[in-house]
């Protein structure tokens, strides 16, 4: 049997071996580029899931084995949905998964306290394969994103400039597949949030927006965006409280199951080790969760971290007096996004490139949190080229100066599967803290750089949306 076109005979299965399928109608002309591109990312991509993972990679992978394993729930900052996820692959890849790795990661005494457990890990032999399964979610993700930004970018030419970008973009590989992150899931929904809100689909932009809650709390903060843009086109009482509630279910729905989750899945109870104090002191206790040494509530700590890592100002006052910086820069744009007339998808878009920079350039934040930001300053970069392409160049080197400040946990301890002996290599901050270099001015230097570039893009875009044309 075939299908005809034409003259030309087609065999039935082609329909499903044609990848170019996967392609917008824009770009299918440049398929056999985008193509040659797009194998040599993934070939990329397969040599590094094996080589490297760092501390958070393992202790993902060991709450989520322990789930799989036990069905007990090991609760942390990150939400549990996505152990759910890596359980459930772990669970199908079960008969190649490291028998030594699993059982140390479910023995109830193997090592106390937790913050050890992950990092010995790390050199256990078949890490490798624990590692590839472990970023088969992220790599599937990763290569749909880059797709997906084929079918976000409408002109050719910068689609198809975004997609190499992001194919060879040194934080998307760096927090994936050095680091160990899982937030690439997050962002994948985020873009197709977007994507969808693009075309004017609100009902499956909100069920996005709301499946990137559901693995990573940070999407919240673009709900209030989303709702003004939306209600700015309603006229009418009950059409505007209809979509307001919408929104509301959007947003409340991801954060009530985690919440749900994490109450009706038996916890796991690790031995806890007291004879440590202060910063070391770090464990899951069953509904309980200990911080650096301090008791809190998984998940609402999550939610607090984004105002805890915020630049503050203190005033003098005898009555404890603090602004937080963050929560004033977001309070002021989003402020300005309601007064912002002819709000449409590029101006929102826009507005997220805005608001992600601000919270780098404000606020203390983990490697994996600027991965959230790349879909929208490398579709910037893409369409505006110079001068956007030469500040995201200096942006980009300077958040690798910036994650200094994590010293070992940033860069050496996520080459232990590779190279068993940086379990015992310091630093690259403490190699010039040997040496005799100023490596705390340093750092702060290269932060205050970071910030200083990311404030000049956030501003010229802000003029561009907001403020008036010179010309007019």
């Amino acid at each position: 049997m075939s299908e005809v076109s034409g003259t030309e005979s087609v065999p039935w299965w082609a329909r499903y071996t044609d990848w170019t399928r996967l392609l917008p109608e824009t770009v299918k002309d440049q398929s056999r580029q985008i193509g040659k591109f797009f194998l040599l990312g993934i070939a990329l991509r397969v040599v590094l899931l094996p080589l490297f993972g760092g501390t958070d990679a393992t202790t993902t992978a060991w709450i989520s084995t322990v789930l799989m394993a036990k069905g007990q729930l090991i609760l942390s900052n990150d939400p549990p949905p996505i152990f759910y996820l890596h359980a459930l692959i772990f669970e199908a890849f079960r008969p190649i998964y490291p028998i030594t790795i699993f059982n140390r990661l479910v023995s109830p005494v193997a090592f106390t306290p937790s913050i050890l457990l992950p990092m010995s890990i790390l050199g256990e032999p078949g890490i490798g394969v624990l590692l590839t399964l472990l970023k088969l979610p992220y790599l599937a993700f990763d290569l749909a994103s880059a797709i997906l930004l084929l079918w976000l970018v409408r002109e050719p030419k910068p689609a198809i400039r975004a997609f190499k970008i992001w194919l060879f973009n040194p934080v998307v590989l760096y927090v994936s597949y050095f680091f160990g992150q899982f937030d690439i899931v997050a962002v994948f929904f985020v873009i197709l949030a977007f994507y969808y809100n693009q075309h004017g689909r609100r009902n499956a932009s909100l069920l996005a927006l709301s499946v990137a809650i559901l693995f990573k709390d940070f999407a919240i903060i673009l709900v209030p965006f989303f709702l003004v843009l939306y209600l700015d086109r309603k006229l009418g009482f009950f059409v505007r409280f209809k979509e307001l509630l919408k929104v509301a279910l959007a947003s409340a729905a991801p954060v009530a199951a985690q919440f749900l989750l994490a109450l009706i899945q038996t916890p796991f109870y690790e031995p806890a080790n007291y004879a440590l104090t202060g910063d070391q002191m770090n464990g899951f206790f069953g509904r309980s969760i200990y911080n650096r040494g301090e008791p809190g509530v998984p998940l609402i700590q999550g939610f607090l971290t984004f105002i805890g890592y915020s630049v503050k100002l203190t005033s003098f006052s005898p009555i404890p007096d603090v602004i937080y910086i963050f929560p004033l820069a977001y309070l002021m744009l989003f402020v300005a996004w309601i007064l912002l007339r002819g709000k449409d998808a590029g101006k929102l878009w826009n507005a997220t490139v805005i608001l992600f920079l601000l919270l780098y350039a404000f606020n203390l934040f983990h490697p994996q949190w600027f991965l959230w930001a790349q879909p929208f300053l490398i579709v910037l970069v893409a369409r505006q080229g110079k001068p956007v392409s030469s500040l995201y160049t200096g942006i980009v080197s300077l958040f690798f100066a910036y994650i200094l400040y994590f010293d070992a946990i940033a860069y050496t301890l996520p080459l232990i599967p590779l190279i068993p002996a940086a379990a015992f290599w310091p630093g690259p901050t403490s190699l010039m803290r040997n040496a005799g270099l100023p490596a705390d001015l340093i750092l702060n230097l290269a932060r205050t750089a970071f910030s200083g570039l990311c404030l000049a893009l956030a501003f010229r875009l802000f003029r561009k949306e907001w403020l008036p044309s010179r010309e007019a």
